[in-house]
């Protein structure tokens, strides 16, 4: 008898393969192709854990397709690089990028790229304050690794919108984790809640509280086995919510700063870390498990304190809980494995 998950993934090769027929279907534009290349990338890995599973084999790992264009092929290699007027983040990229970006050159132009708010052609226009922008259009750019949805952000793990309303995302794999980063336009008056998704008026995690001062949550959220998560806003303004792609966590390279709760790769060796906060109430530093709950515990702390932590040897995701400002300073080499 076949397992539980070799069928789940069986299925899963299924649905995206009619996701991929389904996106070129509607034209033979660049976007659509793109988004029909991810879908059966997606698909080929499903089938090949379906086979490893009968031959009795550990599940194969999934190389991204190149960041820049999946056309490109399958990455070959991480390197650093910066959108225009953003900032440095790791990228998996196909070869030809990798050597272009070594050389100081742009990645090849494959018109597929969102393009920052002062590269567009004709008048820039500013939203009223206040106002948030239509729910089809892209956020701006911003130097804040969670500012914004990254660009190939698939079109049903994002939403934004004004107004309290439920909020439905599709998970890219439903037994896979998922990170879910809200952001409010005003923290007043305005919560958001994790719902059930039988739709029952009671919240079973509330992600933003109605007495919260942050406008902005990064929630890692743990497989249920459900296709999709749901939300519940509770607010006059506008908001985004979206899932934020796995390979788009930003690492550890240096010093870093944010408030409230957030979540970093670490590429594994022992380093030592300044853990400061600023303000704020309850304070931990924790790794974060392969299913996304909490590991172990690497610092705590209350109120404004400095304390020092070390990062464990393995490559690992970093989770920050708190309610205040902190900053996380690297302050001496790390002792790779």
């Amino acid at each position: 008898m076949h397992s539980p998950r070799l069928l789940a993934d069986y299925q899963r090769a299924l649905d995206l393969y009619e996701r991929a027929e389904r996106d070129v279907a509607g034209g033979r534009n660049p976007r659509g192709a793109a988004d029909a290349l991810r879908a059966l990338d997606e698909g080929r890995h499903a089938l090949a854990c379906v086979d490893a599973a009968v031959a009795g084999l550990p599940r194969p790992p999934r190389l991204p397709l190149c960041f820049f264009d999946p056309r490109h092929g399958r990455s070959a290699e991480e390197v650093r690089w910066a959108p225009a007027g953003g900032a440095p983040r790791t990228v998996a990229v196909c070869a030809a990028d990798a050597v272009r970006l070594a050389e100081g050159r742009p990645p090849i132009e494959s018109g597929l790229r969102e393009r920052a708010p002062d590269q567009r052609p004709g008048p820039r226009t500013k939203g009223r304050p206040g106002h948030a922008p239509a729910p089809s259009s892209a956020p701006p750019t911003s130097a804040d690794p969670y500012g914004t949805w990254p660009v190939h952000t698939g079109a049903r793990q994002r939403r934004e919108s004004r107004g309290s309303t439920g909020v439905q995302l599709s998970r890219t794999d439903p037994r896979e984790p998922a990170l879910l980063v809200v952001h409010l336009e005003r923290a007043a008056d305005s919560w958001v809640d994790l719902t059930s998704p039988r739709g029952d008026d009671k919240p079973f995690h509330k992600i933003l509280t109605h007495a919260s001062s942050l406008t902005r949550a990064i929630v890692p959220v743990p497989a249920d086995g459900l296709d999709t998560i749901h939300l519940q806003t509770h607010t006059r303004r506008g908001w985004r919510i979206w899932l934020h792609p796995p390979e788009e966590i930003p690492l550890l390279t240096g010093e870093v700063g944010s408030t409230g709760s957030y979540v970093l790769r670490h590429p594994g060796g022992r380093e030592p870390l300044r853990v400061t906060q600023h303000d704020g109430s309850a304070f931990s530093l924790h790794t974060l498990r392969a299913d996304f709950r909490p590991g172990d515990l690497l610092c705590e702390g209350a109120g404004a304190f400095t304390a020092p932590a070390v990062t464990p040897k393995k490559p690992c995701l970093l989770y920050v809980r708190s309610s205040g400002s902190w900053t996380l300073t690297p302050t001496g080499d790390p002792k790779r494995p």
